[in-house]
């Protein structure tokens, strides 16, 4: 029986660099039903996205890079409105020669592209928002941009994520949240004995070792943290505090050097490692004692995730969409985002109760991994593509050849604003 051609999706990402939104969109593609799909993704070739796209061996396609900040001065407003003109007429090309049923844009400066670029057109764009979006009265404009385009859906990491984005505006079921998932068996669970990852980075194996795993940015909190464990300098000898990861963006090379000043400053140079970015991240989580998300702002906390899974319990602070995966003194610990005097009364607490740090970690890993599993993600994705095409005058409709092929959905977790 010929069967129908397989649906195509179009992912758009503004950059090449690689970050936590770029691992979320690796992993859609590794999940993505081949005999049900065909994908392409756009991207600018200015870092590894590309190599990784090609690798899972999905057809990645070039575009110019996207340079908009939030700014109201007029020489960069124009630097950005010639930068977005070039992108958008390379994605209207690109939409135009492969043709897809729907355009998948990974961030909202790839949602503005993709809604412009198929202006005139059924075809359905997806917003996937990974940040939170700020306020600014240039976050107005970008919300109704949104909202006008009724073929535009949003879906947030998070529903803290989904409802900063929505604002006050009546997006109703065009936005709704799909937490973000794992696979689980590339974070397994720690075993006693010693650490390659602590022999190597020379800390001993019986210090209490915090980690925080992830990009070097300030929106990480990574100098108050620093702050927190200089704070116990004396009281915890035995604690060593170890940054895991590397500035993405060239701006963040300056915050990065002065956490390296700031440890000397304060003498904590000899237990405070910087180990860079390493592709054993699932060892540095299995090595800790405990990992801590100080962030200022955060729309999901994926590495929260990696670490319950490897056996490390977690500490955060209650800031975006964390309260969702980390509930406190259950599966986890929550702390107020820029209270450094608790961040370090913390530490020094859980460092001090090895018991209770194993109790709960045993229930986040049995408890809470399976509800963030990559499986799940990918169901919850995949009900969404197929809800998407049966809407009233989908594009797919028209598209169906014969009887579809059998399609797996699960439930997604709706929010409406």
């Amino acid at each position: 029986m010929t069967q129908r051609r397989k649906k195509r999706i179009l992912y758009v990402n503004h950059t090449g660099l690689v970050s936590g939104a770029e691992r979320v969109l690796v992993n859609i593609l590794r999940g993505l039903n081949r005999a049900e799909y065909e994908a392409t993704v756009l991207c600018p070739r200015d870092g590894n996205l590309h190599a990784l796209v090609e690798h899972e061996g999905i057809a990645c396609c070039a575009m110019p890079q996207v340079h908009a900040r939030f700014t109201w001065r007029p020489d960069r407003l124009l630097r950005y409105a010639v930068s977005l003109v070039k992108t958008t007429i390379a994605v209207w090309k690109t939409i135009r020669c492969i043709n897809p049923d729907i355009v998948h844009a990974n961030s909202v400066r790839a949602g503005i592209v993709a809604t412009i670029a198929t202006a005139g057109s059924k075809r359905p764009v997806i917003w996937h928002v990974h940040d939170i979006l700020p306020r600014h009265r240039m976050s107005q404009a970008i919300r109704l941009l949104a909202y006008m385009s009724r073929r535009t859906q949003v879906i947030g990491v998070s529903h803290a994520t989904a409802s900063a984005f929505v604002g006050s505006l009546p997006f109703n079921e065009r936005a709704r949240a799909i937490h973000n998932g794992i696979d689980l068996d590339s974070f397994p669970l720690k075993k006693a004995g010693s650490s390659l990852f602590r022999q190597e980075i020379g800390i001993p194996d019986k210090a209490f070792l915090v980690c925080a795993v992830g990009q070097i940015c300030a929106r990480k909190g990574l100098r108050g943290l620093l702050d927190a464990f200089h704070r116990i300098d004396q009281q915890a000898p035995q604690m060593h505090l170890a940054f895991v990861g590397k500035p993405v963006f060239e701006h963040e090379q300056q915050y990065r050097d002065s956490l390296t000043t700031t440890a000397v400053a304060y003498g904590i140079e000899d237990r405070v490692y910087f180990t860079g970015e390493r592709r054993d991240v699932s060892a540095a989580l299995q090595a800790a004692d405990l990992v801590v998300l100080n962030s200022l702002d955060e729309p999901f906390g994926l590495v929260l995730i990696e670490a319950m899974s490897s056996g490390t319990p977690v500490l955060a602070t209650r800031v975006g969409g964390i309260p969702e995966v980390v509930h406190d003194s259950q599966n986890g610990w929550l702390i107020e985002s820029g209270d450094t005097v608790g961040l370090a009364s913390k530490l020094l607490e859980l460092s001090q109760d090895r018991e209770r740090l194993a109790r709960v970690a045993h229930f986040a890993h049995e408890v809470t991994c399976p509800q963030f599993s990559i499986d799940r993600f990918h169901s919850k994705l995949h009900a969404y593509y197929a809800e998407l095409e049966s809407q009233p005058g989908a594009r797919w409709k028209a598209q169906k050849e014969l009887v579809p092929t059998g399609f797996s959905t699960g439930q997604g977790d709706d929010f409406h604003a």
